[in-house]
């Protein structure tokens, strides 16, 4: 099955030490490192979120994937609104906190209060931070610590891990 082969590519990696926290200084008030063991507050099987996502957006979102730079229509997204989590619909990022960091992927130099959780990912022979929906922990990509006043902070995101809610249908404070 399709979802047998996304599961097969991936390797049970082992939980990072506590001195391994690269970002704590960094991530400021909007960011907090998930606890070890800490359980999402919405969960769902493998194949119940199969289901609901289809394969590319399960892919990215709950099998660690990654989208090619520059494929989604949201790296080039204008509009004023709300970019939520495509798995479970929580907020996550307004669009006046985007902005064009040339990497080929949406990015944010600020997440919503409470919207995002971090990890440290040590796949691909790096280590680098990970982002996650507070709310489904589902991998919407990575920080990094390169981005624009007044945070310094890239959420560098997949296009796929998101959808876009206009402002005329959205208020966010």
């Amino acid at each position: 099955s399709k979802l047998g082969r996304i599961r097969a590519g991936f390797v049970v990696k082992q939980r990072p030490q506590i001195t391994d926290r690269l970002f704590s200084v960094v991530t400021g008030d909007n960011i907090r490192e998930l606890r070890p063991g800490e359980r999402a507050p919405i969960e769902k099987t493998d194949e119940e979120w199969f289901d609901v996502l289809g394969e590319e957006t399960f892919t990215i979102l709950r099998a660690h994937g990654t989208e090619p730079p520059g494929s989604h229509e949201y790296n080039f997204n204008k509009k004023d609104g709300v970019y939520h989590c495509a798995g479970c619909n929580t907020p996550l990022f307004k669009s006046s906190d985007k902005y064009n960091s040339g990497t080929g992927w949406p990015s944010f130099f600020d997440s919503l209060p409470g919207a995002v959780v971090t990890k440290t990912d040590r796949s691909h022979f790096m280590v680098r931070t990970e982002i996650l929906c507070a709310s489904c922990h589902g991998h919407l990509g990575h920080v990094f610590p390169d981005g624009p006043k007044p945070t310094h902070l890239r959420h560098c995101c997949n296009g796929a891990a998101l959808t876009f809610v206009p402002q005329a249908a959205h208020s966010v404070n």
